[in-house]
């Protein structure tokens, strides 16, 4: 045979050989998509099941049973955290990765309350109390991820071993719920970790996207006013503390945004206030609560200082006394790069390639996912939920609701990021 002929044949043997390996190395895509197919309809009753039965933040007892008896079925070791409330449970599938760093994909599963104002067959059944966040959308998510891995892993379609981590934790509105499960252990040889957060301002079948810092860091704030109340009719005799309450506010909205560079962006927002029993008499006290959100430590620190300047000016202006305190707080999300290019390329496998939206600018929201990043990299996307008919109503409303659709569609991009990341070629 011709030298060169057979040199060609060789090249041709090696390309056809390529293409086969390579079309093996996916054939688990097909399979997430095939299964996700089956499966989907039991992922919606799961869904409406956790929304009819929604639990405020620090109760979520009942919700965390249902939760471990879906993982039970799946014969993945389940543990449950401290008070009852929250799990985690582990899908390793070769005895070399037993001590192998997990890649954790975490959901959260607290309520609101906020009352479900929506006439739907899955309406929460219990008064005042509602999923108005997607959180019911982002636990059934982790179960259904779980389950696509558990179902590849047992039909043999999993390309090569994986160490997963489920980790559904209680009381995310209140910021509490994460350290809940950090200090119960959850990230204990974790690797990397994912979230999701629903929204409704993307359409199904989109997923936003952004490296870096994705929220903002959250401040809790209570500020105190205790003055010496009297008559309506003589509040000269008085030291007024809704009088300095009202000073504190505007004189707050107005320093902060002259005191801070431009570049840094604070927002300073004041939700709830607290004085008075009857309209003729001036109290002794006054309260308000609201949240500071900063992006940057330095943006933060210098809001802080000025508010502290602003109390002590009103306390000389009203002679009330004027007392700042921090709640519960939250750094902001700072997803890993690395992390977000394996969730887009991820979804350019069981999604489409055009299914990332790319997020311009970081939200002034916040979220307790940002303290799993104290102790491992991870990434948050935002799961598109508005369909046509359904999922466009604004997060913490009575007629939040989402398209179902996007249930499968974040489960398998999971499944997928899971895959790639124990991927033996990846680099």
């Amino acid at each position: 045979m011709d030298g060169r002929l057979r040199t060609r044949r060789q090249g041709f043997v090696r390309i056809i050989m390529a293409d086969l390996l390579s079309a093996d190395r996916d054939s688990w895509v097909q399979a997430i998509n095939d299964a996700a197919k089956v499966l989907a309809e039991g992922w919606i009753a799961m869904r409406r099941h956790l929304h009819q039965h929604p639990e405020l933040s620090g109760h979520e007892v009942l919700t965390t049973q249902f939760l471990k008896a879906e993982l039970t079925k799946l014969d993945m070791p389940v543990r449950v955290a401290g008070q009852g409330r929250g799990l985690t449970a582990d899908l390793v599938t070769d005895k070399s990765l037993a001590d192998h760093p997990r890649m954790a994909i975490r959901g959260d599963i607290d309520a609101l309350p906020i009352q479900d104002e929506k006439s739907v067959p899955y309406h929460s059944t219990v008064d005042g109390v509602m999923h108005a966040c997607g959180h019911d959308v982002h636990a059934t998510v982790i179960i259904a991820a779980m389950q696509l891995l558990s179902h590849l892993h047992r039909s043999g379609a999993l390309p090569w071993p994986i160490a997963a981590r489920a980790i559904l934790q209680p009381a995310e509105e209140t910021a509490e719920g994460a350290l809940h499960m950090i200090h119960h252990h959850a990230v204990a040889n974790v690797g990397a970790i994912l979230a999701l957060h629903v929204d409704p301002t993307r359409q199904v079948g989109c997923i936003g996207l952004r490296e870096h810092d994705l929220t903002a860091a959250c401040d809790m704030l209570e500020v105190k006013f205790d003055g010496d109340g009297g008559h309506a009719a003589r509040p000269h005799l008085t030291n007024d503390p809704i009088d300095a309450c009202t000073r504190w506010i505007q004189s707050a909205y107005r320093r902060v945004h002259r005191a801070v560079n431009a570049h840094d962006i604070v927002v300073l927002s004041i939700g709830m206030i607290e004085a008075g029993h009857s309209p003729n008499v001036i109290p002794d006290h006054a309260k308000i609560k609201g949240t500071l959100r900063s992006l940057g430590v330095q943006a933060r620190r210098r809001t802080l200082e000025v508010l502290e300047d602003v109390g002590e000016a009103t306390a000389r202006e009203t002679g009330c006394q004027v007392s700042l305190r921090l709640g519960s707080s939250a750094p902001g999300v700072m997803n890993d790069p690395a992390l977000v290019r394996l969730l887009s390329d991820s979804a350019a496998q069981v999604l489409n390639p055009a299914a990332v939206d790319w997020i311009d600018q970081p939200s002034m929201g916040s979220e307790d996912f940002s303290f799993y990043l104290e102790h491992v990299p991870g990434a948050m996307f935002r799961l598109g939920v508005a369909g046509d008919q359904v999922g466009s109503a604004p997060l913490h409303t009575g007629n939040f609701d989402v398209d179902e659709h996007a249930i499968a569609h974040a489960a398998k991009l999971f499944a997928a990021s899971i895959i790639n990341y124990f991927d033996p070629d990846r680099s």
